[in-house]
């Protein structure tokens, strides 16, 4: 895996903290990782791989995660994968001067999770802006300080785009 090697020597050093997965910024934090490494390797992973992997390494290196208890982790994967063509497709259609090869895959990563949540989510599950948020916080984690405001540049102009559509349908 990509950076399984680097993370399992880390991992020696570090005594692994175990935690559930608990809440949905968990679940996004899995479903992050597992669809990451199923876009740096893609020929070589599978799902079930990816997904263990996710769930051993956790957020960090040294903390991992028991268990899954909350299915979202499920449907965030599932759905960015059965979407990819269309999220790549809006996700470009929302870059200015950038193309989707430009983007590092983490980054490309967080904002598939988001605009799956923004757009194949109802609204009463996760609200738009709530998708927003929650990208913007997991790239503290995940991006630089560029890239989360990148990020946040993508979504926020997806949002509002999002919002003059419904003002015109009223």
């Amino acid at each position: 895996m990509f950076t399984c090697n680097r993370l399992k020597q880390k991992q020696s050093q570090v005594k692994r903290v175990s935690r559930k997965l608990s809440s949905r910024r968990e679940a996004r934090i899995i479903a992050l990782q597992t669809l990451f490494q199923l876009t740096v390797n893609a020929q070589e992973t599978s799902r079930d791989e990816a997904l263990a992997f996710a769930l051993e390494e956790g957020d960090y290196p040294e903390a991992g995660f028991d268990s899954i208890s909350d299915p979202y982790v499920y449907t965030l994967i599932e759905g960015v994968q059965s979407h990819q063509a269309s999220l790549d497709e809006i996700i470009q259609a929302n870059l200015s001067n950038w193309t989707l090869s430009r983007l590092l895959p983490i980054d490309l990563t967080i904002l598939r999770i988001a605009i799956y949540e923004m757009d194949y989510v109802d609204d009463e599950d996760v609200p738009p802006a709530v998708a927003v948020n929650e990208a913007i916080e997991i790239s503290r984690g995940f991006s630089d300080d560029k890239s989360r405001k990148f990020i946040s540049g993508v979504l926020l102009n997806r949002l509002h785009k999002n919002d003059a559509v419904l003002e015109e349908d009223a």
